[in-house]
């Protein structure tokens, strides 16, 4: 068989995966994430020599560029800094000259404007068994792509035969995204109701105690629901990222080809749960105004979504951002302009510990909720950032839209999903 074939079967693409997920890196620091403010010039100099010593290590160097890039953040001291914060003090020790610390330079990469996809997490020492550390991991954004149109080959079944092909079954390659596919489950409204209903029966049999812990367990278990439901499914990121493929480059032209794609992509913006801020801001006066835009389109969505607030569990925001004709922000300094405000607003707890009122429980479930390490009732713990590139009919200020969903399982992001999704190929 020719080569040209073989990469066209399953075996072929499996081999294809691995040899782009050979390029990876994974680079890890065991430092306690710290601000700008916080961080001691020591401690700025180690870090930035420990990934130096990675790369050398691994015989790697900066990347010239796009990429993904995760970053995650597991802390132990007492009221961290937010994740925003965090983020945007690390990527610069990633790529700044600091003369007056070593004579490092684009350690990881050139420039933020090469992170296409910014991934973050924050890990809480919640039972004070963690250790702190850094954990970052990058990817050439074209391999990104490469992997989704993957896995839509896997979805569509589009492989030249091969010995493989007979192991195939019809359903096997379905779209993974359960908590989607199955949707609400009714129960836990219609208790809840049942619950309200029977308050004085309940307070008068079981307590006010047993009464508020129900419905705080109720719901959460709705609000987990409607979050998950906000999950990009495999099927919403084949349609974000299709006009990128490699065989849809011939494409780019072809007005018909444009349209199905703007059509698949607009099906997703008008999820349920989406909110549309316009343009970022980039001159002169553009932040106070940005800011008044997000807390009317805030009090908006919680008019909306009552059954949400106050917040009983954990959420991630996930940003979509088309750049305007002049003045691109960087993703990092995009999500400074947004998560204080959504966290402010919106008041999601850091951790589903946190919503929970401790007078409720006796003395064997106050220990096991009781936190080690003490952190801010509100944050936002989980965000990912994605970068689109502007089309002929992209406002000249550009777009931003941004979504709320479920934060409690931090794996549950893009980049996971699609690998995911591409290991039962390899299955």
């Amino acid at each position: 068989m020719r080569r040209s074939d073989y990469i066209e079967t399953r075996e072929g693409q499996i081999h294809e995966k691995l040899k782009r997920s050979l390029d990876v890196m994974y680079l890890s620091v065991n430092q306690e994430p710290k601000s700008k403010n916080s961080i001691t010039t020591q401690e700025k100099k180690d870090f930035r020599e420990s990934i130096k010593k990675q790369l050398s290590k691994q015989k790697r160097r900066a990347f010239r560029g796009n990429i993904i890039l995760e970053i995650d953040f597991q802390t132990t001291k007492d009221n961290p800094p937010a994740i925003q914060t965090l983020v945007k003090n690390y990527l610069d020790l990633l790529h700044k000259s600091l003369p007056e610390i070593d004579s490092y330079r684009e350690i990881l990469f050139k420039d933020d404007s090469q992170i296409k996809i910014l991934l973050a997490n924050y890990y809480l020492d919640e039972l004070g068994k963690g250790k702190p550390e850094i954990r970052i991991k990058a990817y050439r954004y074209t391999h990104f792509i490469k992997d989704v149109e993957l896995a839509d080959r896997i979805r569509n079944n589009d492989f030249k035969e091969d010995y493989f092909s007979s192991f195939r079954s019809s359903n096997h390659w379905d779209d993974d995204d359960d908590d989607k596919r199955n949707g609400f489950n009714e129960n836990y409204f219609d208790d809840l109701k049942e619950l309200e209903d029977g308050k004085d029966w309940y307070d008068k049999n079981f307590g006010t105690d047993y009464y508020q812990m129900q419905k705080h367990y109720l719901t959460r278990q709705i609000q987990e629901q409607f979050l998950k439901q906000g999950n990009l499914s495999i099927n919403d990121l084949i349609s974000l990222f299709q006009d990128s493929f490699t065989k849809n480059k011939k494409y780019s032209d072809d007005d018909a080809f444009q349209n199905i794609w703007k059509i698949a992509s607009n099906l997703i913006s008008v999820s349920f749960s989406w909110v549309e801020l316009g343009g970022a801001p980039v001159k002169k006066g553009d932040k106070k105004v940005f800011k008044t835009r997000l807390e009317n389109k805030l009090n908006e969505f919680q008019k909306k979504f009552k059954i949400l607030f106050p917040l009983l569990h954990p959420i991630r925001l996930t940003v979509f951002y088309t750049p305007p004709k002049t003045n691109f922000l960087d993703l990092d300094n995009l999500a400074r302009y947004i998560i204080p405000l959504v966290t402010d607003r919106l008041k999601p707890p850091a951790t589903f510990r946190l919503s929970y009122d401790s007078k409720f429980f006796n003395q064997a479930l106050k220990r096991e909720s009781t936190l080690v390490q003490k952190f801010p009732q509100n944050g936002i713990g989980s965000y990912q950032l994605i970068y689109r590139p502007r089309k002929e009919e992209t406002p000249e200020d550009g777009e931003i839209m941004f979504f709320i969903s479920d934060g409690l399982y931090f794996g549950d992001n893009i980049w996971w999903k699609i690998d995911k999704y591409i290991d039962k190929l390899e299955e």
